[in-house]
């Protein structure tokens, strides 16, 4: 050993010659933290315990559903950025912006029963989360369809319709002369 307390040596008579120690160790380590000596003192658990272990699993799962169901929140909050700093001119890279945060949240509210399905097994209702998610992503892809309107790329005005409008006959005509040389 040397002069440190925390400083030991691991090298033993059955560690260094190959052999096997037999009986208590030899080396004096304490025991590790929650180490118990014997199996018979750690008890076994009961129906009461088991009950109440399985009710904070369903409490933990309907949380982590609320914390799913609000995840449109902060990607919602990053999206209006993103739109924002693309600014209101149709060009490509704010037509591609665009057309991701509508893509992101429509492929989301299609795969809602799959992101719950982890949560729902039966004894958990999650119901009420899944709306919020798919509201939530609604409001995203709503967010989307403002910012094509303000863009003009959706057929908001009447000019946007004009080569759908007839063309009116005149009910009448006016023609005008010049008399010639006189």
């Amino acid at each position: 050993m040397s002069s440190r307390r925390w400083d030991f040596s691991l090298a033993t008579e059955s560690n260094t010659k190959g052999g096997r120690a037999e009986g208590p160790s030899s080396s004096h380590l304490p025991k590790p933290p929650g180490f118990v000596e014997h199996a018979e003192a750690l008890a076994a658990p009961t129906s009461a315990t088991l009950t109440k272990a399985k009710g904070d699993v369903a409490k933990l799962k309907v949380k982590k559903a609320w914390e799913v169901a609000f995840s449109p929140g902060p990607q919602f909050a990053m999206n209006a950025f993103m739109l924002w700093m693309s600014g209101n001119q149709p060009n490509i890279f704010s037509i591609m912006i665009t057309s991701y945060v509508m893509y992101n949240p429509i492929k989301a509210i299609f795969g809602a029963g799959q992101t719950f399905a982890r949560f729902g097994d039966g004894q958990t209702d999650v119901t009420l989360q899944k709306i919020t998610f798919v509201l939530l992503n609604a409001a995203v892809c709503g967010f989307g369809v403002l910012k094509m309107s303000w863009l003009g790329l959706l057929p908001t005005e009447p000019a946007d319709w004009i080569a759908f409008y007839s063309v009116r006959t005149a009910a009448e005509t006016a023609t005008g002369g010049v008399p010639l040389g006189q």
